[in-house]
């Protein structure tokens, strides 16, 4: 009786140990998913966020609020800026949009001085566009030309840094 007594002690307690053990383990494995910032990018370092909705002649596009926005227009088209620059950096960013209305690529792109490159296609789930990547030694230049109802927009990028992902988010926030 004691054997029988004392085998069955045994076996509880090895079955409680083993799914005490199981608990811990599973518990140990499933982890918590990383949660990510979409709205987050940087620059050289610095953390900005996609958190400005904007609209330019129909155009829409997310962009930071911590850049400078300046309204400008000439005599061939109508544009806005955004662009950040520490007071101790030259070319940190700039972010240009021109409006060219009733105007095709041809048009808007003899008007940005860059009428030897060639065009590369491009689109987007919103849009397309033909984009034109400027290669220099003092940062990157990229501008997209989209058109929309007979009217042409440039999307331009400048800056000295690495700015992919900034740019990246721009041109998959744009759509009409």
């Amino acid at each position: 009786k004691t054997k029988y007594l004392l085998l069955i002690l045994l076996c509880s307690f090895t079955l409680l140990v083993g799914c005490s053990n199981k608990k811990e383990e599973s518990s140990n494995n499933t982890k918590e998913p990383e949660i990510v910032d979409e709205t987050l990018f940087k620059i050289n370092g610095k953390e900005f966020h996609m958190d400005k909705d904007k609209d330019f002649y129909g155009l829409k596009y997310t962009t930071s609020k911590d850049f400078r926005e300046i309204n400008n227009a000439t005599m061939v088209s109508e544009y806005v800026q955004y662009d950040y620059q520490p007071e101790d950096e030259l070319n940190y960013l700039y972010l240009r949009l021109f409006y060219y209305p009733g105007k095709d690529f041809n048009y808007a792109k003899e008007n940005t001085i860059v009428e030897d490159l060639p065009f590369t296609d491009g689109k987007t789930d919103n849009i397309e566009y033909k984009m034109i990547d400027e290669n220099r030694t003092d940062g990157i230049v990229r501008m997209y030309f989209i058109n929309n109802g007979g009217n042409t927009y440039v999307v331009y990028f400048a800056s000295r840094y690495d700015i992919k992902d900034f740019e990246t988010k721009v041109i998959n926030s744009l759509k009409f």
